[in-house]
């Protein structure tokens, strides 16, 4: 990886003292790196670790980074300092914003109601953001083409994925026009996760990493968080999910349930599909998780 620090210093004006990543407890195609400057001021660093599919990521962020302030000033998003979206090494310097990270809150049952309330906040004000002003993917906004392709991704499968679950799909895909219809698209965050929101004094202070935005039915974000809740973080869901339902202004009833069931069950197909260029662990554990939501779906009669 070229070195970072000189250019920093060029486009910000000092001196770089220190450099330090910021681990995460996966693995991820992006760096991440807290650059604390000679003035004391800090800045968050993000560029790719050398596929072509980092280097969108960052292309993807600094764009919205840029954009989401103009269009939606009420989402807080970190004020973009500096980026290079051109040539092979991308890079993206945003403001530091302290706090937790939306994770560190899921410790106890107090914190996990609170992160449902904030982020169910949060879910509502990003469907307010005006979706002719940010040019995104529109297929998770349009039931008939989602139908269309997830029938293709069910067929491009592994065929591990077995008979049942194969039907239970196909049944699925059959209805989504009617399940999901009627509804116009909106901004979706598209990795609406606790690891993706900072908060501090119990306020939500930063919305993280944009890349995977697009425009998606009103319960995409809805769906992949209490997915997220739900598959990792089980033991708050009891805690968080009524707390983050009413807040986004849901229904938490079985109609919702039911929806949202079908919705995550299309995210995992969705990840599944991506998965053959990643190792054979990841492609297990997204059909395992697709499997778990499916029983989900089972277990109200879907």
């Amino acid at each position: 990886m070229l070195p970072i620090a000189p250019s920093l210093e060029a486009l910000l004006g000092e001196p770089v003292e220190q450099m330090v990543e910021l681990g995460s407890p996966w693995a991820t195609s992006t760096q991440t790196e807290l650059v604390t400057l000679a003035s004391g001021r800090q800045v968050v660093v993000q560029r790719p670790r050398g596929d072509a599919s980092a280097q969108l990521t960052i292309r993807r962020r600094l764009r919205l980074g840029r954009l989401l302030p103009t269009v939606a000033p009420w989402l807080p998003v970190p004020e973009v300092l500096a980026g290079v979206a051109a040539g092979p090494q991308p890079f993206l310097v945003t403001r530091f914003i302290p706090g937790v990270s939306g994770r560190e809150l899921l410790a106890d049952d107090a914190g996990a109601e609170l992160l449902g309330r904030r982020m169910g906040e949060l879910a509502r004000d990003l469907a307010r953001v005006p979706t002719r002003a940010v040019r995104l993917s529109g297929l998770w906004g349009d039931p008939d083409r989602l139908a269309t392709a997830a029938h293709r991704w069910l067929d491009g499968a592994p065929t591990e994925l077995g008979p049942p679950a194969r039907q239970v799909l196909d049944r699925l895909l059959d209805r989504l026009p009617d399940e999901l219809g009627g509804h116009a698209p909106v901004f979706a965050h598209g990795d609406f996760a606790p690891v993706n929101v900072i908060l501090r004094d119990g306020d939500a202070v930063a919305l993280l990493d944009l890349e995977r935005a697009r425009l998606a039915h009103p319960l995409f974000d809805a769906a992949w968080w209490r997915w997220i809740l739900r598959n990792h973080h089980p033991e708050r869901w009891a805690a968080a999910g009524p707390a983050f339902l009413l807040a986004a202004g849901l229904d938490d009833g079985p109609r919702t349930a039911a929806r949202l069931d079908v919705m995550a069950a299309l995210q995992c197909l969705e990840m599944l599909h991506r998965s053959p260029a990643h190792p054979a662990a990841t492609r297990r554990a997204w059909r395992a998780r697709l499997l778990s939501v499916l029983a989900w779906a089972g277990d109200r009669g879907t």
